[in-house]
């Protein structure tokens, strides 16, 4: 008797643990109906560099030769661009420029994509774009000294910022042609064998706010008169 009772005891714990099994199995399908979900390949090295209302991204796609398409999210997914990829054999760089993009920091997803329309796991980077604020708030590299010294000019320079990979200075020589030069950080006094028209010149510092941004920014054109 009692070994029919551990024999029957044992049929309904099998048959119960069968039941859960299959239940589970039900749930999986359920949750996943067309089987095992497929992941491409991710996104790696994704970074961001900042521009003039506008921001460039760049990755690299490591793996999976059958990723066809990328997609970047901004504004909680509320914006998107799609880039179209052709894998090689080997690594391939990916990039991709947003423009008419507004003035802040932004939070941008990117995923891959295959031809089934499997997504990725996604990869995220932090970026900002720059615009008119911030180039408002520049200022420009201190002139100490501007004068014209026998036949020549010269001028004597403050310490530059940090930011800036220099100043634009803009003038007309006496016959009337349009002379650019870029006076580099390190140059504390420029001298030219110039003598500007009318005795003045211009001239606006640059900047990069970032040393991977894609634009350079400048500070409000000064008139020097010497």
């Amino acid at each position: 008797m009692k070994r029919n009772r551990l024999y029957t005891g044992l049929l309904l714990a099998a048959g119960l643990y069968l039941a859960a099994c299959n239940k589970a199995d039900e749930d999986y399908k359920d949750f996943v109906p067309d089987g095992e979900k497929v992941y491409p390949g991710k996104v790696e090295e994704l970074e961001a560099s900042p521009g003039k209302n506008r921001i460039m991204l760049a990755w690299l796609l490591k793996t999976d030769p059958r990723i066809v398409k990328c997609r970047i999210y901004w504004n909680r997914k509320k914006d998107s661009a799609d880039v179209t990829v052709k894998r090689t054999n080997g690594v391939d760089t990916i990039s991709a420029v947003l423009n008419n993009m507004t003035e802040g920091p932004y939070l941008f997803e990117v995923y891959t994509y295959n031809a089934q329309g499997n997504q990725s796991i996604k990869t995220e980077v932090n970026g900002d774009v720059y615009g008119d604020f911030y180039e408002s708030n520049l200022q420009n590299r201190g002139l100490k000294k501007a004068a014209i010294v026998n036949g020549t000019t010269k001028l004597e320079w403050d310490e530059p910022d940090p930011r800036s990979p220099g100043v634009r200075l803009t003038f007309l020589d006496e016959g009337g042609e349009t002379h650019s030069i870029t006076v580099l950080p390190d140059e504390n006094m420029t001298v030219l064998n110039i003598i500007p028209k009318t005795g003045t010149m211009e001239f606006k510092t640059l900047y990069l706010p970032v040393a991977n941004a894609i634009d350079t920014f400048a500070a409000p054109v000064v008139k020097v008169n010497l």
